[in-house]
């Protein structure tokens, strides 16, 4: 190049460099044509001219936060909005603006901006008469997700999204999910101060935080147009780019609406599990059933492929289609691989899903997600635990979680999580004495008072935070001081399973009265009963409850909750929702929460086969229930506790409730059903799993056969894609033990706990199906000893004590009474032993048979009443019922033993099971404990509690079979 060239080139350089200077660029902006049809508090709704017939569409498109919408507009060579107009799209945007610039822009929230999505496919519905495609760019893309979940897909034909992610943890490269989790949660420990106090995200970062993720490409930039500095057509036609990424296309991201982003999408990974909450309503993307078109960028490094496609998690039942791009993250919609793929198969997939194209070129062949096999259920390991009741369940815990941290050292993020969570709560409980100031309203106002903005519970599709709660508790307090209940009054609570009733147990909590949680199920008898019981002077209960309440009880009936749906105009009963609680004056002597460990809490009602028995709830049995719940299921606020279980029952009081509270997790309060059973385990398994996906569940508490309603449902894919991590709870049997681990992909931990003694076990860690594992820090001291099983008495030596069951043999279970434990509930006197293995001391006997293995986890073998010795060996029903239900047919096992041994009703479904199937089970066993004769009866017709256990002595069917030597013969 000649001498005079360059200086030519040079000063042309040097005009065009001046001019950037000076004016910031060489054109006039580009935009393409439209019109604003309406303008909300956070966007504006615009729809693009066009001079051709618009043939396809709608479509609403729908940029991120931190980006301009100019993204899909940049210039008029690689403008989608050019190239889908061109097409015949009816183009629509709506464009969040520049929020630095609006007046209240920086104190925007998410939920605002997914409304303003919603409202305009609403919009656009009503103005076109026809259905929208909804389509995104980035987190543009997960407003349209979250959109269409809100709207439940109303108004839409299709969802669009462009490198979109739904699983962010999965963005961090060469970093395994659990690893992920951990350093997730250590940059919110780190970043969640300054975060609170930031405005928002500055759109400088952005760029930068862009630039930064692909250096190479943004210097290869640099140098590309100083090169080009001198060719003025070259810099105008690529002007409009270089102003976008050099930070003209870059805005702010308001504060409320990033922290909501970073607690619900990163921290909590809501996108995934369900249970997002959007204006106050639960969203998951599981109510997702339109066709979802998904681009992937195979050289995104802002959102990793795995992060995109794991919408096929997230959308179960949904009809989702994918399509990889070899390109990064702004090039999957910028950019000539853009208009060469990306937006031609836009095209093409709007006019296939109208029924006016074929279907897209670059689509796969099948939907991309593949269903799941149905997995085998055959030979499965012995197994079970009885726990009568499950009310102490868990107080402890301590033990447990240290046998976990030995098995778990090489596992960094269990420990983090050990460390972080169960240690404290186990301190907790080590400090708690009779005067330690406790109790389930306490706990609500210290978590109202650390976050109360955070979501406490959800029902029926709503979410209400711990502030939402706390007010409602105080509200609720004042009308019961102005209906004259002062601190240590009883008052009865008949409610079904919602919020109401959890209000009105916390708020006689907090005034230091105790609620006596009246069943259900019961009749009026019972009712009555349990009134005098607990010398509760008034009840409350709900509206549907008020008319019969009011035959039922003598005393004062006050109705509480129940919403708009009210009727309770019946002559002697208040309604507790007419009192004004601002005109309600607290008597000076009131103090909230004056709870002590010591004090009675609440009353709980149980049968036991000898009547109504009530058990008296402390404080710190109520805690030491909740501390030890929360600490062995690891609940931390990234879960979501599924409360199923009846709440007047111990379980779902005290553990499922108490558990969720003290470990600052969500509540999900299944829908209430009929005769005390939720709706999801009433005969109807889906509604189980559209309240799991909606709430975003993790943990599901279960009790007796609940989990054996969702096993008999037909299997389909979904049923292991959800958030569920856990079951928890008592009376799982080994079959569906190891089922609902195969089937669901989810852990079992199995508990022991009596509704007397304090006695508790709990199998932690989980690697034996079927033991109860061992005795929990914090619950009574357990032994399993010596007993004569043909004089039916404890053996005692000649000093009159007695010694501990060898290893693997049988024995009966007692537990140390210690009155000076805080949880401590005295005992029926019956069941009170003396001088076990000391002069004086006492222990309660549990009338259940149990035997420890070498490692020292406890085995049920069975109730002492069923246990038998036949021709010198003892015939325990549990083995038996184990190896029965692990025959093809059969679905449930129940063995009592008769007069010459054992004999077994056989549960079944729609198939019976083959005499030889059940004989090649049995030879597992002695055969002195095969049963004698086998009868049948269709599962549908096995009656069980409100509580989900069998009622064993309600089933009559006449035996079908018969043992003849060693083989069963018809009768």
């Amino acid at each position: 190049m000649s001498w005079r060239r360059r200086i030519h080139r040079l000063s042309l350089g040097a005009r065009n460099a001046l001019e950037i200077a000076r004016f910031g660029r060489l054109t006039e902006p580009y935009r393409a044509p439209y019109e604003v049809l309406a303008q909300g508090e956070v966007s504006e709704l615009r729809r693009y001219t066009s001079m051709r017939e618009r043939t396809v569409g709608p479509l609403l498109l729908v940029p991120p936060l931190m980006v301009t919408s100019e993204v899909y507009d940049i210039a008029p060579d690689i403008s989608a909005v050019a190239a889908l107009v061109d097409a015949g799209v009816d183009v629509w945007l709506c464009d969040f603006g520049i929020p630095e610039e609006a007046e209240g822009g920086m104190e925007r929230t998410l939920d605002a901006h997914v409304i303003a999505v919603s409202e305009s496919v609403a919009r656009i519905h009503r103005e076109t008469g026809r259905r929208v495609h909804l389509a995104g760019y980035s987190q543009g893309g997960m407003f349209c997700y979250q959109a269409a979940a809100f709207r439940r897909c109303e108004g839409l034909a299709s969802v669009i999204t462009f490198g979109s992610p739904v699983d962010i943890r999965r963005n961090l490269p060469n970093v395994d999910e659990g690893a992920a989790e951990q350093l997730i949660r250590l940059a919110e420990t780190v970043l969640s101060r300054p975060l609170g106090r930031m405005e928002g995200l500055p759109g400088f970062m952005t760029s930068t935080g862009f630039k930064l993720v692909s250096v190479r490409k943004e210097l290869g930039q640099i140098v590309d147009f100083v090169r080009k500095l001198h060719d003025r057509q070259a810099l105008e036609k690529r002007e409009s780019r270089r102003r976008f990424l050099g930070g003209e296309g870059f805005v702010a991201w308001p504060g409320p609406a990033l922290r909501k982003f970073i607690d619900e999408f990163i921290v909590h990974n809501r996108m995934l599990s369900g249970g997002f909450v959007i204006d106050g309503r639960t969203v998951t993307l599981a109510d997702i059933r339109c066709p979802v078109l998904y681009f992937v960028g195979e050289r995104d490094d802002i959102a990793r492929p795995a992060s995109v496609q794991a919408v096929q998690r997230a959308i179960p039942h949904g009809e989702l289609y994918e399509v990889s791009i070899p390109a990064g993250h702004f090039g999957i919609v910028v950019g000539s691989k853009a208009l060469a793929r990306t937006w031609p198969t836009v095209i093409e997939w709007m006019r296939w899903r109208e029924e006016t194209g074929p279907r897209p070129a670059l689509l796969r062949e099948e939907a991309a997600t593949v269903p799941l096999e149905d997995p085998e259920v055959a030979g499965f390991d012995d197994i079970d635990v009885d726990l009568r009741l499950f009310v102490d369940a868990i107080t402890d815990v301590g033990r447990a979680l240290w046998n976990r941290l030995g098995q778990v050292t090489d596992d960094a993020g269990d420990l983090v999580t050990s460390l972080r969570y169960q240690i404290p709560r186990l301190s907790q409980l080590e400090k708690i004495d009779g005067d330690t100031p406790l109790g389930i309203a306490r706990s609500l106002a210290e978590q109202t008072a650390s976050a109360p903005d955070r979501t406490f519970f959800l029902y029926r599709g709503r979410a209400f935070t711990y502030a939402d709660a706390d007010r409602r508790v105080d509200a609720v307090v004042r009308g019961l001081v102005h209906l004259g209940v002062t601190s240590g009054d009883r008052v009865g609570v008949w409610m079904g399973g919602r919020p109401s009733l959890l209000t009105a147990v916390t708020a006689l909590n907090r005034m230091g009265a105790a609620a006596a949680l009246l069943r259900t199920s019961d009749d009026a008898p019972a009712l009555q009963q349990a009134m005098k019981l607990a010398e509760a002077s008034a009840v409350i209960v709900d509206p549907e409850r008020a008319a019969r309440a009011r035959e039922i009880f003598e005393g004062p009936v006050w109705v509480l909750g129940g919403g708009a749906r009210r009727d309770v105009d019946i002559e002697g009963v208040v309604d507790m929702e007419e009192i004004d609680p601002t005109r309600i004056a607290l008597p000076p002597s009131y103090r909230p929460n004056p709870g002590r460990a010591r004090d009675v809490a609440m009353f709980l009602f149980t049968d036991g086969g000898e009547g109504l028995k009530m058990a008296r709830i402390t404080n710190g049995r109520w805690a030491f229930s909740a501390l030890g719940g929360a600490a062995a299921c690891t609940l931390t606020s990234d879960d979501t506790v599924y409360a199923a279980l009846p709440l007047h029952h111990a379980a779902g009081m005290l553990v499922t409730v108490g558990s969720a509270l003290v470990g600052g997790a969500r509540i999900a309060l299944a829908t209430d059903g009929e005769h005390g059973f939720p709706r999801a385990f009433g005969g109807d398994p889906s509604v189980f799993w559209d309240e799991v996906r909606r709430y975003g569940v993790t943990v599901v508490f279960y009790a007796g056969e609940m989990c054996r309603i969702l096993l008999d449902a037909p299997f389909r894919p979904s049923d292991r894609t959800n958030a569920i991590r856990l079951f928890a709870g008592s009376g799982m049997k080994a079959v569906p033990w190891k089922q609902v681990m195969d089937r669901f992909d989810a852990g079992v931990l199995e508990f022991y706990a009596s509704t007397e003694g304090s006695a508790v076990l709990a199998n932690a860690a989980g690697t034996k199906v079927g033991a109860m594992g061992r005795p929990l820090p914090g619950s009574a001291e357990m032994a399993v000893v010596r007993y004569d099983f043909t004089a039916r008495a404890l053996v005692r030596d000649p000093d009159g004590l007695m010694s501990r069951a060898p290893v693997d043999q049988p024995g009966l279970l007692l537990a140390r009474i210690d009155a000076t434990h805080p949880s401590h509930s005295e005992p029926d006197a019956a069941r009170v032993v003396r001088n076990v293995f000391e002069t004086g001391d006492r222990w309660w006997a549990s009338r259940d048979v149990l035997r420890i293995d070498r490692e020292g986890d406890a085995w049920f073998l069975g109730a002492l009443r069923d246990c038998k010795l036949v021709d010198g060996e003892l015939v325990a029903p549990r083995p038996i019922e184990n190896a029965l239900e692990s025959v093809s047919g059969v679905v449930l096992a129940l063995v009592r033993m008769g007069d010459a041994g054992p004999v077994a009703t056989l549960a079944v479904g729609e198939r019976s099971p083959e005499p030889a199937d059940v004989v090649a089970a049995l030879r597992t066993l002695h055969a002195r404990a095969w049963p004698r004769t086998i009868a049948f009866v269709p599962i549908r017709d096995v009656p069980l509690t409100a509580g989900y256990r069998v009622l064993a002595r309600r089933i009559t069917a006449e035996p079908v079979w018969r043992l003849v030597e060693d083989r069963y013969e018809p009768i």
